[in-house]
């Protein structure tokens, strides 16, 4: 039986762990849960499971094969590294990849932030935040083009999906980073990810829920 992720009809958190299945070719089921209108946004529909599906923190995404029930992002990308390869291998590989995990999570927790308001204190703060952010992970990417050189691991999957949010947002927060450009477009080329970014399968938005500054809108 395939595996069942669980999430909303967005991009948001979900997209790494789909992307890295594209990736291994491995077959999953979408468990798509829906938000109510405004101005309330009812999450009942995702509210009445949430207990019931045996996971010890149940949260959205998750993650469920067999015995195996995972929610957090990144724990559900760690795992799904290490069952299909994509992973370091030695001390410095796994140290690199803790480091990119961990710098992307932030920064996705503070664009998330600043999108739900969008505010103009929200808009000044993006402003400041995220090319500071992005010369640090310039840096660090170096030639790449991934994490690992030319090898993809878990990380991969989570700065596209964050780096291609802020190419959606303001294309000129990135225009001057070409290792991060360069980053982009290698993953895009590679053929499993190309074929599901082109299929119906796929749409740049939305990337947040409706009742978000930004990013909610289909």
């Amino acid at each position: 039986m395939a595996p069942v992720i669980g999430y909303w009809n967005l991009r948001g958190a979900v997209e790494p762990i789909i992307l890295t299945l594209k990736q291994a070719k491995a077959s999953y089921k979408l468990r798509v849960y829906k938000l109510g209108d405004a101005p309330d946004f009812d999450k009942s529909d995702w509210l009445n499971e949430k207990h019931n599906l045996g996971l010890p923190y149940p949260n959205l995404p998750y993650y469920i094969d067999d015995d195996v029930k995972l929610s957090q992002t990144v724990a559900i990308l760690r795992y799904l590294g290490r069952k299909h390869g994509f992973n370091g291998a030695s001390d410095s590989e796994i140290t690199r990849c803790d480091l990119a995990e961990q710098a992307t999570a932030e920064l996705k927790l503070f664009l998330f932030s600043a999108w739900r308001t969008h505010d103009d204190e929200a808009k000044k703060q993006i402003a400041e935040v995220v090319p500071a952010k992005l010369a640090q992970y310039e840096k660090f990417l170096g030639s790449g083009p991934f994490v690992l050189g030319e090898k993809l691991s878990y990380p991969d999957f989570f700065n596209y999906s964050i780096f291609d949010y802020i190419r959606l947002y303001d294309a000129s927060l990135i225009e001057n980073h070409t290792a991060i450009k360069n980053f982009l477009a290698k993953f895009e080329a590679l053929p499993n990810i190309d074929t599901y970014i082109k299929s119906d399968k796929f749409s740049r938005m939305p990337v947040t829920g409706p009742m978000y500054g930004w990013g909610g809108s289909a």
